[in-house]
C-alpha cells in the first residue's frame, strides 16, 4: 500500500500542472494518504480532487476508518521523529481543513487558496477526538 502514496502523489501534481498551489497539494496529499494507510484498514483508500473557478484547490481522501479520528498531536520532542507532524504541516499550509467520520470510514480534505499565505492558525473549536465532523478554519 505504500507505494500507493507514491502513485497519489504523482497522479496530483500532474493533474494540478504548473497550478500555483500544486506543490502544496502534494505535500499534504501525501501526509494525509499515508495516515490513511498506517492508521485506517482500508482495501482501498480514495482521493476526490476539486478546482475552484477562484484558483482554489480542495483535496479529500477516504478510506474505511479506524478506531481513531484525526487529532493535532503534541509536536514529538526529536526533530528527527517522521512521525506526528502530518496535521500539524495540514494546519500550518492550508486555510482550511477538517474530516468527516460515519459508519462508511473517514474523510479528511483540506482547501489551498493561492491567493493566501500561510499564516499562524486560531482554533475556536471543542476537542476533534470527540466528534464526527470537525472543521478548522483559519482567521485573520
Amino acid at each position: 500500500m505504500e507505494a500507493s502514496v507514491g502513485e497519489a502523489r504523482r497522479w496530483l501534481g500532474k493533474i494540478l500542472g504548473d497550478h500555483p498551489c500544486r506543490d502544496d497539494a502534494v505535500l499534504l496529499l501525501s501526509e494525509i494518504f499515508t495516515n490513511a494507510v498506517r492508521h485506517a484498514a482500508s482495501l482501498e483508500v480514495r482521493v476526490a480532487l476539486l478546482v475552484g473557478w477562484d484558483g482554489s484547490v480542495q483535496v479529500t481522501v477516504a478510506d474505511e476508518g479506524s478506531a481513531t479520528v484525526p487529532c493535532v498531536c503534541r509536536v514529538p520532542g526529536d526533530e528527527l521523529t517522521e512521525r506526528g507532524r502530518g496535521i500539524h504541516l495540514i494546519r500550518a499550509v492550508s486555510g482550511r481543513w477538517g474530516f468527516t467520520r460515519d459508519r462508511n470510514g473517514c474523510s479528511v480534505w483540506f482547501v489551498l487558496d493561492p491567493r493566501e499565505r500561510p499564516r499562524e492558525v486560531v482554533v475556536a473549536m471543542s476537542s476533534a477526538d470527540r466528534r464526527a465532523i470537525y472543521q478548522e478554519v483559519r482567521h485573520g
